[in-house]
């Protein structure tokens, strides 16, 4: 092969891909984004209607009828403590200070019990794992 064939050989090896990507950049400055304005209401003119009722049948909703979990398995330490426990076929995994379901906070896990808190009660599981 001579110098000729090899250099134009190349140029088209080159010429192919700048040509897709000059089409694709023309393509998306083609598709500019639609905007639309969004009328956004006044914060002060926002008035909040609500009766005790509607509250109270919600919180009432939200309390568990009863803290039934099982320990299952737990890890405690002087820096790092969880417990994994199971209601049903659901399991959980919480860290010491995390909330389990968003109610019940984990206070303490030691090699006798674990400690949940939710509004100033103690809910204590006696810790038979391993044993």
């Amino acid at each position: 092969m001579d110098f000729i064939k090899i250099k134009k050989i190349f140029i088209l090896a080159l010429a192919i891909p700048t040509a897709f990507l000059s089409i694709a950049a023309i393509i998306s400055f083609a598709n500019k984004p639609n905007i639309k304005n969004i009328n956004i209401p006044d914060m002060t003119n926002i008035q909040f209607l609500s009766s005790n009722n509607d509250t109270k049948d919600i919180i009432e909703q939200t309390k568990p009828s009863s803290f039934s979990y099982e320990l299952i398995g737990y890890r405690f330490g002087e820096k790092d403590s969880s417990a994994i426990l199971k209601k049903g076929n659901k399991e959980y995994v919480v860290a010491k200070g995390q909330k389990l379901e968003g109610i019940y906070e984990l206070i303490e896990v030691n090699e006798n019990e674990v400690i949940f808190r939710n509004q100033g009660k103690l809910y204590k599981i006696e810790n038979l794992v391993g044993k």
